[in-house]
């Protein structure tokens, strides 16, 4: 039986059925990537932290084997080497913190008080950099990513 605009009752409930299937389908897809987005943050957050992490168990090793150099008159600075480290510290940190993902190097030392203070420590994803000034300690995680390769 047709209707006024000449539609019958039957194909005005088929394109009503398929606008609501459309609209199910535009509302899934929203909420799939809003949540693929949030897990992404989520992830990269959790990654950075993991990082920061990672950093500070190396300053706290490159602190301990300063302690035990200093016993023998020495420290863990030394600017002729490379990343600035004594390589004795660079194994010791090794050796406490197992196979490191990253490369680490200080960037600011005071040897008349045997402190760090400035380090830095690489990773494939992030970059952890430590500065120490008399306000106190300063971290900072970076995001290493890659916009154009030429």
């Amino acid at each position: 039986m047709p209707e006024n605009n000449g539609i019958s009752r039957e194909e005005a409930l088929r394109k009503m059925f398929i606008r609501r299937v459309i609209v199910v389908a535009l509302i899934i897809a929203a909420v799939i990537i809003a949540i693929t987005i949030v897990f992404r943050q989520f992830k990269l957050y959790s990654d950075a932290r993991i990082a920061l992490r990672e950093a500070k168990n190396i300053k706290i090793s490159l602190e301990v084997a300063d302690m035990e150099l200093y016993g023998a008159g020495l420290s863990i600075y030394d600017e002729t080497a490379e990343g600035n480290l004594r390589k004795g510290a660079v194994a010791y940190v090794n050796k406490m913190q197992g196979e490191l993902q990253g490369t680490f190097k200080l960037t600011g030392y005071d040897s008349g008080r045997h402190k760090i203070t400035g380090f830095e420590y690489e990773l494939e994803k992030f970059i952890v950099r430590y500065k120490y000034n008399e306000d106190g300690d300063t971290w900072q995680v970076f995001q290493i990513k890659e916009l154009l390769t030429y």
